[in-house]
């Protein structure tokens, strides 16, 4: 139960209402406080600070102020008036309704200012796209005038080119013309031009060069002879012959090459391992062919605990899981032993493992999971978390309403946490 706070100290003025409470320097880092108008919490393990005002107050301008051994609440009024007292006086049912109205309206608020949230941020995002798609809209825009605009001037600057073009072959044309009829009306002579025209000679010239088709000539590499000749005079060696290549592998029992490590270490650190597992009475190059079964390292397992030597049962266990991981019973009894070997976490891992393999729970392993979970809740107990353990604890009692030793568990560990409720 928390310790309620009575050694504060409050003041007032006209506008605000100041509150002084003495806090302990160890507790200042967890302070958890709620507020609302007519409503004040602080709690701040184990103490716990509640007040319900005479008045309202003005809780978003209001301020709280954490000092090294202080804790400071100035409230600022709704309504200018003097307080005769601090405190409404309620009885223990109108402070639990009060309670329960103040939470429900406080998540009410909650909820619709996460809802007005999401709105915002859906309005937000849609701007964010809609201002991105104007932006993507004016850039292709830009480019496609500018396209436009080089189209146009490279069209109009080759319309220019084939203009001139044309005229300029058009002259020449009617210079041939001219200089063709001259001579078909002689019929008979043939009249050479004069030598001081070189210019229309050379026009004629260049017009029978144009209408000519071009003749493609090979081009001939001197070295590409040279390779081919090469390639021609190549002599491809024989083929090779099939054969089978043997190799064989020096048994090791570490990974490194002979070269490369010390077999008389090597030998003596397997030595030294196996006698080191044969002195916790198990070793799996000791079983026969027939000895290597789950349910045979289970019982030998079973053997060594009844004997008390624990690390053989674990050895027994663990080497079972190896041949078989699917048998429940092997990490429960090995949880067991880790648990009496004070290995609580293993022991905690291993009960898990083991609930998890009894799927479906049926009626015939519920006192195997009983078990099971019991075991695991003493594990969760031995290592502190006790508000767990009670957990689990009850859920093994609802498999086994009639078991006498669940129940007395129950009862000491909720007696341990009323005595040390700080304890997860």
């Amino acid at each position: 139960m928390p310790i309620l706070v009575k050694d504060f100290t409050w003041s007032q003025t006209t506008n605000a209402i100041n509150i002084r409470i003495p806090l302990d320097p160890v507790y200042r880092e967890a302070v958890d406080i709620f507020t609302t108008d007519k409503y004040i919490k602080a709690h701040f393990r184990p103490y716990l600070f509640e007040i319900f005002l005479l008045y309202e107050v003005n809780t978003e301008k209001s301020k709280c102020t954490l000092q090294d051994d202080l804790m400071v609440f100035d409230l600022i009024k709704k309504e200018q008036v003097d307080w005769e007292v601090l405190e409404k006086i309620l009885t223990k049912d109108e402070k639990a309704k009060l309670r329960a109205e103040m939470l429900a309206e406080c998540q009410e608020k909650a909820k619709k200012e996460s809802e007005e949230r999401a709105i915002r941020k859906s309005q937000l995002d849609r701007f964010t796209v809609q201002q991105a798609m104007e932006i993507d809209t004016k850039q292709h825009t830009l480019m496609d005038s500018r396209r436009d605009d080089e189209r146009n001037k490279a069209m109009n600057e080759l319309e220019k080119w084939r203009s001139k073009t044309t005229t300029e072959t058009y002259n020449d044309f009617q210079s041939m013309d001219a200089i063709t009829d001259s001579n078909s009306t002689s019929r008979v002579k043939i009249v050479e031009l004069p030598d001081d025209e070189p210019e229309i000679k050379a026009k004629i010239t260049e017009r029978k060069t144009i209408s000519k088709t071009p003749v493609k000539t090979p081009v001939r590499s001197e070295y590409v002879e040279k390779k081919k000749q090469e390639i021609g005079n190549r002599v491809l060696p024989n083929l090779r012959r099939s054969g089978l290549v043997e190799i064989k592998h020096t048994p090791r029992s570490f990974p490194t090459p002979s070269r490369e490590s010390t077999a008389h270490e090597e030998e003596a650190w397997l030595r030294n391992i196996t006698h080191a597992r044969r002195a916790t009475g198990f070793v799996s190059e000791d079983l026969r062919p027939e000895e290597q079964d789950p349910q045979w390292c289970k019982e030998k397992g079973d053997e060594f605990f009844r004997n008390g030597n624990f690390l053989g049962a674990i050895s027994a266990y663990t080497h079972g899981i190896t041949l078989s991981d699917k048998l429940p019973s092997l990490y429960s009894n090995r949880a067991a032993t880790h648990f009496a070997l004070g290995n609580f976490n293993k022991c905690v891992t291993d009960c898990s493992t083991a609930l998890d393999l009894m799927k479906p729970a049926c009626e015939g392993n519920r006192r195997s999971r009983a078990k099971c979970i019991a075991r695991r809740a003493a594990g969760l107990a031995r290592i502190g978390l006790l508000n767990k353990a009670i957990d689990e604890m009850k859920a093994a009692a609802k498999l086994l309403p009639d078991d006498e030793n669940i129940k007395k568990d129950i009862y000491d560990m909720e007696r341990a946490w009323e005595q040390n409720p700080d304890s997860e």
